[in-house]
């Protein structure tokens, strides 16, 4: 993307434009842009003849930068009196800033805001309108979720308002409108197209593990130190790995991998997409080993410069295990049929009676190494027969699901916290995620992406703000004014897994990227309102500060 932009700017050919990315910690948006300053670095050096640094304070990248997030919702929900929907009306108006930032629209997430409202539930009668407003702030950037944490939220607050309305549980009403395992696939309201899983019983897991009965025992019985229990749950659908045909009507372009056996049996593989903190390098290998057999130390993944990988688009969309995932498994496939071939010859049998596996090739009657094949090809071609492939060990390989309108992981969290009606105070007691995404390749790094995103959605749900005052100018300058969860606010956050393997990826897998911080601001509100349910208090923004609470106390006693 970055190469693209400066080519298209600065009037340059792209093959003449190299792009080395090195470690650079998560992107979560901003790293899927180009910005000026990129822009303009690049025009300086060239015109200096030397290298250009930019640096900036922590003023400048929160005043100047992109930012996201603004949502205002207006809702109407129509339900009977067991809480199941008939109907759902809904106005969205979203801050898209001054301008767009490179190569989204300045209408990334208002575009999109009607589509993903519904989430997993099934409404039978849904409208939704939906507008990008312009203003003088900085401009939006595609942020992790992108539009859906604000819908998961604004439809998680509404379900709960309809719980109080008919006087039923809040998991009740969500059970009896939640999409079925029985239905799937499904196509929702908006046409979303549902791949497989199951909502009710993940919804159910969820509710078992932060016990829902006791929670209630708890709150009828009080707290010593006055302070308010409450239990808040959110459920929504990740819709991940999508392509262009999610937005319009163009196809989106094969992710690609590129796989090279060395002489010596080592694997080489090098991929477009770059890791931002996903951990790519030990989820490719693991593919690439899964498929050939190939030990984890013999398989070096290579990515970051635009000098020796394949094209890619990048990272974003939760897109890197079903898109890279599924190049790399293709690319190994064909490089375990050439080995298949190779190996069959020369243990003198047919290639049908063969098997890649454990790091070889298996025959009836004996076996033979990768490492040993890889040697045979590249240092003894003449041990090999004619007919042997003459495209040798390496290929490339390009992969896009059977679905380009995305592969949709479901989810659902669930927090208990104790709200200090004093002082406006908020403690999350308990956090578990329920997460279904699919085949999963390294759960522990699946936990290591759910848990850094609910931290950053704890971030939206509690803490962090951009005002701007009458004039215009931005209130929070500095990590002062602009406030981030630190490590003694994010709560021990327990994890539990379904795997229900997507039909539509070649291993079943799903994206699991930005679930994290969808759920935790519907959630987290949720339970703040239910804290607060016998005061008669309810609060419709987020971040919920210890000021946001004090007020709405004082505006109820009034």
């Amino acid at each position: 993307v970055v190469r693209t932009g400066l080519a298209q700017f600065l009037q340059i050919p792209e093959i003449q434009i190299r792009v080395i990315s090195t470690d650079i910690g998560g992107g979560f948006g901003y790293k899927a842009i180009v910005t000026g300053e990129e822009i303009c670095l690049c025009w300086l050096a060239m015109r200096c003849g030397h290298p250009v640094r930019w640096l900036e304070d922590r003023r400048e990248q929160l005043t100047a930068n992109a930012n996201c997030r603004e949502h205002f919702y207006d809702m109407t929900a129509y339900a009977d009196e067991k809480g199941k929907i008939l109907a759902f009306d809904a106005m969205a108006a979203v801050d898209s800033g001054a301008y767009s930032a490179f190569p989204f629209t300045a209408a990334i997430e208002a575009s999109q805001v009607s589509a993903i409202l519904p989430g997993p539930y099934d409404l039978p009668a849904y409208r939704c309108s939906t507008v990008a407003v312009a203003t003088n702030k900085t401009p939006q950037l595609p942020y992790r979720g992108v539009a859906r944490p604000g819908c998961c939220y604004a439809m998680e607050v509404m379900i709960d308002a309809i719980a109080r309305e008919t006087g039923r549980e809040p998991y009740e009403v969500r059970l009896a409108n939640l999409v079925g395992p029985e239905q799937m696939p499904y196509d929702n309201v908006t046409d979303k197209h549902f791949d497989s899983g199951d909502y009710p019983e993940l919804l159910r897991r969820a509710v078992d593990a932060i016990d829902l009965e006791s929670v209630r025992d708890r709150q009828k019985k009080g707290e010593t130190d006055g302070r308010l229990i409450g239990l808040g749950i959110s459920v929504f659908s990740e819709q991940t790995a999508h392509g262009t045909t999610a937005d319009g009507k163009r196809r989106a372009m094969h992710e690609q991998a590129f796989a090279r056996l060395t002489p010596d049996g080592r694997l080489d593989i090098r991929v477009g997409i770059q890791s931002i903190g996903q951990g790519l390098e030990t989820t490719l290998a693991q593919v690439a080993a899964e498929r050939l057999g190939i030990d984890l130390p013999d398989i070096y993944v290579r990515l970051g410069d635009t000098e020796f990988s394949p094209y890619s688009s990048g990272a974003w969309g939760s897109r890197g295990m079903v898109w890279a995932g599924g190049a790399v498994a293709r690319a190994c496939d064909d490089i375990a049929a050439r080995l298949a071939r190779i190996g069959a010859a020369l243990l003198q049998t047919d290639i049908e009676s063969v098997e890649v596996r454990d790091g070889g090739v298996y025959g009836p009657d004996g076996s033979i190494t990768i490492g040993d094949i890889a040697k045979a090809y590249y240092l003894s071609p003449s041990d090999l027969p004619g007919d042997t492939d003459s495209r040798g060990l390496e290929t490339t390989e390009g992969y896009a699901p059977d679905c380009l309108t995305g592969i949709h992981t479901g989810s659902v969290h669930a927090t208990v916290v104790a709200v200090d009606p004093t002082t406006g105070g908020v403690e999350l007691l308990d956090y578990v995620i329920a997460e279904d995404a699919g085949t999963l390749v390294n759960p522990m790094i699946v936990d290591g992406q759910l848990r850094g995103g609910a931290a950053q959605g704890i971030g939206s749900a509690l803490y962090e703000e951009m005002p701007y005052d009458s004039d215009g100018q931005p209130l929070a300058a500095t990590l002062a004014e602009y406030l981030l969860p630190g490590a003694t606010d994010v709560p021990n956050i327990r994890l539990l897994h379904m795997e229900t393997p997507s039909p539509y990826t070649n291993f079943g897998q799903k994206g699991v990227g930005e679930g994290g911080a969808i759920g935790p601001a519907g959630a987290i509100a949720n339970a703040i309102n239910d804290a607060l349910a016998p005061l008669g208090v309810e609060i419709c923004r987020i971040p919920i500060s210890p000021r946001r609470i004090i007020e709405a106390i004082e505006s109820q006693r009034k």
